[in-house]
């Protein structure tokens, strides 16, 4: 049920109430992750509050669940006291309901900050018709604080959307950076793994050519694994490996996801389009070095010999060999992967967390 939820309790004087307006907390998927993330962590003097505009489930419950949500903000607008909107928008019928959320916000004349994610959202927006492109631009444009995964995305949003340079603040995604860190070294077999949506977008069926396509001697000391939501069954089909080389398994639950990073010595993500993938970030905090394309927030994240290995969109034997070098080399890995872990450290939650409280605190202010 969408609601209101008082995420944070016992705060006698909280200085300012946050409202973030977003997908369900339960949804799959990296927004959802975010949101939680930022609720979690959220500093002692705000009061983080959550209404839900999209669940899983069919068209028209979506839509009963989007009406229920525009009632119950509706509510939430007409509180007393500081109250921040933070509503969190992707591409397509995200956009339009953030559209309609904004616009509601702005009329309570109550501070808003818009935070972009997906990585598709250039060649959606550049699709529209021009009376959407000019609806979408007045909105972001009114936005108090444009919050956006890298300086890639800051210029296409101020560029192309009519957001202003001075709303714009480049924050990365968060992610919790465990204490203690994984040894990697002397494993039997290298374990390449993939997490997310498994479509040709996401490079997932890329991933499955190039694997397949490495010599017996490279092949043979090593595994793939690819766990996510989409056309996993697809994949299957054409995968031609035994079942001990190539491994697919649907949407994992946290646990058995963080299993599986622990147990992996590589992440790939060999994306066509992306923002800032929380998948990476986790893989990363766990000391996993990448192979993954330069496109949306990545190049912020991984540079080539330094935290991973970085080949072209859709070029299979380019990825064939980055994973082939990382095969032959567990020193390569290893440094990859420390470098990995301490790019990842500067998009710590703590960090992350303090830099949105000094955002809200002005706002509310």
């Amino acid at each position: 049920m969408t609601s209101a939820k008082v995420a944070r309790h016992g705060m006698a004087e909280p200085h300012a109430t946050v409202l973030q307006v977003g997908p369900a907390l339960s949804v799959r998927g990296g927004v959802a992750a975010v949101e939680r993330l930022i609720i979690e962590h959220a500093d002692e003097d705000i009061a983080m509050r959550h209404i839900a505009t999209v669940e899983e489930g069919t068209r028209w419950s979506k839509v009963r669940v989007f009406l229920r949500a525009l009632i119950a903000l509706r509510r939430e607008l007409r509180r007393e006291g500081p109250l921040v909107v933070h509503v969190h928008f992707a591409s397509r019928g995200s956009t339009i309901r953030k559209c309609i959320v904004s616009w509601m916000a702005l009329r309570a004349r109550r501070p808003l900050i818009l935070h972009a994610h997906g990585g598709g959202f250039d060649q959606f927006f550049l699709g529209l018709p021009r009376l959407a492109q000019r609806l979408v631009r007045s909105t972001f444009a009114r936005a108090d604080c444009f919050v956006v995964f890298s300086t890639q995305w800051r210029d296409f949003y101020t560029r192309h959307c009519g957001v202003l340079t001075s709303s714009v603040t480049v924050l990365g995604n968060p992610v919790v950076v465990p204490t203690t860190e994984i040894d990697h070294s002397g494993r039997r077999l290298v374990q390449f793994l993939f997490l997310g949506r498994i479509s040709p977008q996401k490079g997932a069926f890329d991933l499955l050519h190039a694997f397949e396509a490495l010599p017996e001697e490279f092949r043979t000391q090593a595994r793939l694994v690819l766990a996510g939501d989409g056309e996993a069954d697809e994949l299957r089909k054409q995968t031609r490996a035994s079942p001990d080389r190539v491994v697919i398994h649907d949407w994992l639950e946290t646990e058995e996801r963080d299993a599986l990073l622990e147990a992996s010595d590589v992440f790939v993500l060999p994306s066509r389009a992306e923002g800032v993938p929380m998948a990476m970030l986790e893989a990363m905090a766990r000391g996993l070095p990448v192979v993954t394309t330069a496109v949306g927030g990545i190049p912020d994240l991984v540079n080539d010999g330094r935290e991973g290995l970085i080949v072209t969109p859709g070029d299979d034997a380019e990825l064939r060999r980055a994973l082939q070098t990382l095969i032959e080399s567990e020193p390569l890995r290893l440094r990859l992967g420390q470098g990995a872990r301490t790019r990842a450290q500067k998009n710590d939650i703590a960090v992350y967390s303090a830099e949105l409280t000094r955002i809200y605190r002005r706002l509310a202010a």
